[in-house]
């Protein structure tokens, strides 16, 4: 029985000659009348060296359930004899082990999964070839890095010849321009990123294609060339048990403004919730790729100067900017249309909604915080909001782990009745803002809003906790909490903490 499992050493010279490793790894090559497209896979490769990537597994006879799904719904029907099977390429941090002429391969491919499972962060994750030329990028999930630092991720379990790992990533995926483009792509890697959160099903692209052109088709559904409108891309989102929120940005050919764009697309990726991006690039046409991030790493700047993305037709794990640079055809967030974010079902108000409501409770009661009456108006200190939506559980996790917070808060923010999802608007020191150092103490207080409640008649909020660093004059006590019965409770404690780094992470 021939073995499945091979191991090859992987350095930065692979990268000269992608090309080579993708037909050494998959068997596809170049032909008279057909090249096989490299340029995601050298994107891919690239990142794995970026990652620390030593060696690679190559895994032959894999049956991937997105291929198949892909196979049946349209490259089974062709004359050509299409494999149903895939090559999984497995990345390791650790070296290849060096064969000896008396070695058993079989053995030596064992010693390594099992030494590689002993050791943390050894894996890197892994890379689905499907034996199609022009795409063979199939479903791959790899870690991120510090240059390109994802926001929304997950941890995903992986299984090898009896051992077990994990890699915390992205999903990412190439169109193959036949079964999917652009749009099916970008909302299969959005929507497998949430799959474990929702406890949704793992729709392949098929099937998010037939989702899609189920009740409007422009044209034939296979092959998907063409694209999706908006609303077939809504269709889609939809069958899968989400409620897609649609953000406008621009109207081309007016280009968009960066800024806006970054700061309607921030809060939910900050919420660990992909940001579906629809661009219109004024030389190439319209585009759509997924945000994940934001550039540079948060903690670095409150305002950042890109996103984050994965494009299916360049790369996973790409920068964004805000804009392309002069005499190139590359993407930029001056192009973008609009955002379309699959948001949990049962969210009715958007981070948009959010942040008024916010601050209306803010302007109220920080007044009545004050000990004394003052003469004319409070100057506030520099404060700046994070806006972000989290479930119950990631919320009272974090009180729970919060050595700052009152104990009084802890209490009632742990056993009070909370609804399933809320936004939480925390308010932080704008001067020591650095909101990717979880550890970092300057948060001051948080407004809990209720995340199914209508935002226009103003029944949204939970609770209010109000410090006295927040204000520049003494306050009635150290900290003031307000709750959604209309009590207020004086705090024993106002100090600053830290706050939810990763919501995505505890949802």
């Amino acid at each position: 029985m021939p073995l499945r499992y091979r191991i090859v050493s992987f350095s930065p010279a692979d990268l000269a000659a992608p090309e080579v490793l993708l037909g050494d790894a998959s068997g596809l090559i170049a032909t008279a009348l057909a090249k096989p497209a490299i340029q995601q896979w050298s994107a891919l490769l690239q990142h794995l060296i970026s990652a620390g990537a030593q060696s690679l597994l190559i895994q032959q006879g894999v049956r991937d359930p997105d291929f198949i799904e892909e196979h049946d719904a349209f490259y089974s029907k062709q004359q050509r004899a299409v494999p149903r099977v895939c090559v999984r390429v497995h990345a390791f941090s650790c070296p290849a082990p060096i064969a000896t002429a008396d070695a058993d391969p079989a053995q030596l491919v064992l010693d390594y999964i099992d030494a590689a499972a002993a050791q943390a962060d050894c894996y890197l994750g892994f890379a689905t070839l499907r034996p199609l030329r022009h795409a063979p990028v199939g479903a791959t999930i790899v870690v991120d890095t510090p240059q390109a630092p994802a926001i929304c991720k997950d941890n995903f379990p992986v299984h090898i010849a009896g051992a077990s790992f994990e890699v915390q990533g992205t999903p990412y995926l190439q169109q193959d321009n036949a079964v999917g483009a652009c749009a099916q792509a970008s909302i299969w890697m959005a929507l497998r990123t949430l799959r474990r959160r929702a406890g949704n099903s793992a729709y392949s692209p098929a099937e998010l294609t037939v989702a899609a052109t189920k009740y409007t088709a422009l044209n034939r559904v296979f092959p998907g060339r063409q694209g999706l409108t908006v609303a077939q891309m809504l269709e889609a989102i939809r069958s899968t048990s989400h409620d897609p929120l649609v953000i406008s940005i621009s109207a081309p050919p007016t280009p968009a403004d960066p800024a806006v764009a970054i700061e309607k697309a921030q809060p939910y990726i900050e919420s660990g919730l992909p940001v579906v991006t629809l661009l219109m690039n004024p030389n190439t046409g319209g585009h759509v790729v997924v945000g994940i991030g934001l550039t540079p790493a948060p903690h670095q700047s409150t305002n950042p100067t890109g996103l984050i993305i994965h494009n299916d037709n360049q790369g996973p794990y790409l920068h964004l900017p805000r804009t392309a640079a002069a005499g190139t055809n590359d993407y930029a967030l001056d192009q973008t249309v609009c955002l379309m974010v699959p948001l949990p079902d049962g969210v009715f108000m958007s981070a948009a909604e959010a942040l008024p409501q916010a601050i209306v409770a803010l302007d109220f009661w920080l007044p009545a915080f004050v000990a004394a009456p003052l003469q004319g108006n409070i100057q506030l200190p520099p404060l700046v909001t994070r806006t972000y939506l989290c479930t119950r559980h990631a919320f009272r996790e974090w009180a729970k782990e919060c050595a700052e917070l009152d104990d009084g808060a802890r209490v009632i923010y742990r056993t009070a009745e909370l609804p399933k999802f809320v936004w939480v608007v925390e308010v932080h020191d704008a001067n020591e803002y650095r909101p990717g150092e979880p550890n970092h103490m300057s948060r001051l207080g948080e407004v809990v809003l209720d995340a199914a409640a209508d935002a226009l008649h103003g029944d949204a909020l939970v609770f209010f906790r109000l410090t006295q660093s927040m204000l520049p004059v003494p306050t009635t006590s150290p900290g003031l909490l307000g709750i959604d019965d209309g009590s207020v409770v004086a705090l024993a404690k106002g100090d600053r903490m830290a706050g939810l780094a990763e919501p995505w992470k505890q949802v």
